[in-house]
């Protein structure tokens, strides 16, 4: 089932390629062997040991306390239907922001969106809307928002005049929670591209309550972590309890073609410099609250692969994949809300184009995650080799981007199911902001047609296949076997 004819696969028809496919891995794959592995070894590996004992890369954070539970709220909530905008996008001057305003502009202008851009200085709003009157003039009278999420009195009038705000100023942990705690006071919808579970967990927390009682639906991991797996193995899971069985595994194999951007790598850092540890109020993992508010029953380990090997199901050379843990803790809220089975076996790989781009890819990987424990070589490349902030992959770069994630997934009596999801460009940032945006008009115009009530969901377990319809409309190819 899993092998088809090349001429079906739209990474074929879209001539698009795996990085160092063929022999251009070669010179990498000799310079790790020769050069790469023995620094790794002499001075990389030891040097991270002693960091580690001396507890120099991570200073201890206090346990956050868990927060007084919100305050009853007195305001009076805005009825929908008489908010000025469907859709605030809230973070327009940063790269993946920008890159939202910019699919905003080319694909809902003009029509029955109302829509507008918010950010914290008035003057980088003005030039992101200068730069969305090149795409089409009709923008020069598009709304400036200002606001600040340190300062959370301006998030008020924003949150209070649409329907849905869509962010993507993260880290999250750092910005986020003013903003969700404003939405779910005031009703409002809200989506944002976070990949950070250990926030999304105090979301739940803190605020899924307070969004039940206003209605307001809050949805993380709206972009590449983790739209695609996550509507994937709803649509596959489908199948399988079509036929009346439980799921009982899901593999994921991913072909990606992708690069970081700044702003992921200010969020890798914060996340090394110390998770403080949170005490949930609700007395169970939050991830796993049911619609009705209990310890859902549908449970998920999670078996992700671990280092390089050959996969004899794909027939192909696998490697971990950098996201499988956000991933997989994504479907393990969708899974207790959705009730796939009773005890999901998740697993996740990375796909390789060959041995040696494997090789360098899963070398690659653990030789940047030691760098990153010691601090002096990771204030250097923060300094000098990372992206910064607000920087991002070219245009060109993004044009030979793609996503394409092959599921299988195996049902409690033997049935099998098979599924495919593909991006045709960029993922982590270009189609991003497209599953961004979609997400939040799936809510803001669509909102009838979601199940799901106020609460602090995932793309699967609210938006689920309003969300895949409107992707599939605008550049998504999904098919189930």
């Amino acid at each position: 089932a899993m092998v088809r004819d090349p001429k079906d696969d739209p990474k074929v028809r879209d001539g698009k390629r795996l990085s160092m496919s063929g022999y251009q891995a070669l010179p990498t794959f000799l310079g790790f062997v020769f050069v790469g592995i023995p620094l790794w070894v002499t001075v990389l590996l030891p040097s991270a040991v002693v960091s580690g004992i001396l507890g120099i890369p991570f200073k201890k954070r206090k346990a956050i306390a868990p927060p007084e539970p919100p305050a009853t709220s007195t305001v009076a909530i805005k009825p929908l239907e008489s908010r000025k905008f469907d859709l605030v996008l809230f973070g327009a001057t940063g790269f993946t922001g920008g890159l939202a305003a910019k699919y905003l502009a080319k694909n809902y202008t003009g029509s029955q969106v109302r829509w507008a851009i918010a950010g914290r200085q008035l003057s980088k709003l003005e030039a992101v809307r200068d730069e969305l009157c090149k795409i089409n003039p009709k923008l020069a009278t598009l709304e400036l928002l200002v606001a600040d999420t340190s300062k959370p009195e301006t998030l008020s009038s924003l949150v209070d005049d649409t329907r849905v705000v869509i962010t993507t100023v993260g880290p999250f942990a750092q910005y986020g929670t003013p903003l969700v705690a404003k939405c779910a006071e005031r009703g409002t919808g809200y989506c944002d591209i976070t990949g950070e579970t250990d926030w999304f967990r105090q979301m739940i927390d803190r605020f899924d309550g307070q969004a039940r009682k206003s209605g307001a639906r809050i949805v993380s991991f709206c972009g590449h972590d983790c739209v695609p797996w996550d509507l994937l193995l709803q649509a596959v899971a489908a199948k399988i309890k079509s036929s009346g069985e439980a799921v009982k595994s899901a593999t994921f194999y991913d072909e990606i073609r992708s690069q970081a951007s700044g702003g992921t790598m200010e969020t890798v850092r914060q996340s090394l410099t110390g998770r403080a540890p949170y005490k949930a109020t609700l007395g169970f993992d939050p991830l796993l609250k049911s619609i009705d508010g209990s310890q859902s029953s549908s449970r998920m380990v999670s078996a992700n692969q671990a280092f390089l090997s050959y996969s004899s199901e794909n027939r192909t050379w696998v490697g971990p994949f950098v996201m499988a843990a956000v991933m997989a803790n994504c479907i393990r809220r969708s899974n207790a809300v959705n009730q796939y089975g009773p005890k999901v076996v998740y697993k996740e790989a990375a796909v390789y184009s060959g041995f040696m781009a494997g090789f360098v890819q899963t070398f690659g990987l653990l030789f940047f995650g030691t760098a990153l424990m010691i601090p002096p070589t990771r204030w250097l490349m923060y300094k000098y080799l990372l992206p910064k902030p607000g920087e991002g992959p070219s245009e060109k770069t993004m044009d030979g981007g793609f996503l394409k994630v092959t599921a299988v997934v195996r049902g409690d009596k033997g049935s099998k199911a098979t599924g495919m999801i593909y991006f045709p460009t960029d993922p982590g940032y270009r189609d991003t902001a497209r599953m961004l945006v979609e997400s939040g008009l799936a809510l803001a115009l669509d909102g009838d047609k979601i199940s799901a009530p106020g609460g602090v969901w995932t793309p699967a377990s609210c938006q689920g296949p309003v969300l895949l319809r409107r992707l599939e409309a605008t550049g998504t190819t999904i098919r189930v076997d």
